[in-house]
């Protein structure tokens, strides 16, 4: 392949790696909680489930936003890493799995814990909840509460079946990214560097820009 015919082919790879992200302009973190973990946690048990319901009139938000990263918070006072869940992300009324969504089993971290979803293009455009299901046989990994303003969002029970637990807020959170409609104004909303969503696609451009400098520079034969 001539030098030139290859710059073409990279510059093409670059803009399809891009435009991956699915056109997402501005990236925001949605959250009931104040980020201060109580000494009280919800340690359910196995099969039970614990969720946060994102409502769009909280947050001001309107169009359609794409959910790029689910985030819990599993409390450092009651120890528990390395146990099992499944993460679910919920239509409006908490009764089944978003259109696009799978369900994701991964293992905990005390602390902070991200379950990246970007790579199922998992689109809201109204409210939504994010859900855990607990799937070890033992009452932990425990779920870290916030007790200092409830704002009525956090549930427990199943899909379909849930009650209120408005005595304090889960700390749950989502991460989405605008897809060109309403921006997030007001509500408690943290905005999200948008360098961490973009780094695996700044990486990938970042590669085929230094291959495409070393065919320029190698001699035609």
């Amino acid at each position: 392949m001539s030098r030139s015919k290859f710059l073409v082919a990279a510059a093409l790879l670059a803009v399809l790696s891009m435009s991956s992200t699915h056109n997402v302009w501005a990236v925001a973190e949605l959250l009931y909680d104040n980020g201060v973990e109580t000494t009280a946690y919800a340690c359910p048990f196995q099969n039970e489930w614990r969720a946060v319901k994102f409502v769009f009139s909280d947050f001001s938000l309107s169009g359609s936003w794409k959910l790029l990263t689910a985030v819990f918070y599993q409390s450092t006072h009651e120890g528990g890493s390395g146990q099992p869940l499944e993460l679910h992300a919920l239509n409006s009324d908490g009764s089944g799995d978003l259109p696009g969504s799978t369900p994701v089993r991964f293992t905990t971290n005390n602390g902070w814990n991200n379950v990246d979803l970007s790579g199922q293009d998992i689109v809201v455009s109204g409210d939504f909840w994010i859900a855990y299901k607990w799937l070890g046989q033992f009452r932990s990994p425990c779920l870290a509460i916030d007790y200092s303003a409830p704002d009525g969002r956090s549930f427990s029970g199943s899909p379909g079946s849930w009650t209120v637990d408005g005595t304090y807020d889960y700390m749950i959170r989502a991460v989405i990214g605008s897809l060109g409609g309403g921006a997030a104004v007001g509500g408690f909303v943290e905005p999200v560097s948008r360098l961490v969503v973009f780094a695996p696609y700044v990486a990938l451009l970042g590669v085929i820009v230094a291959v495409a400098v070393i065919i320029w520079m190698k001699p035609e034969d």
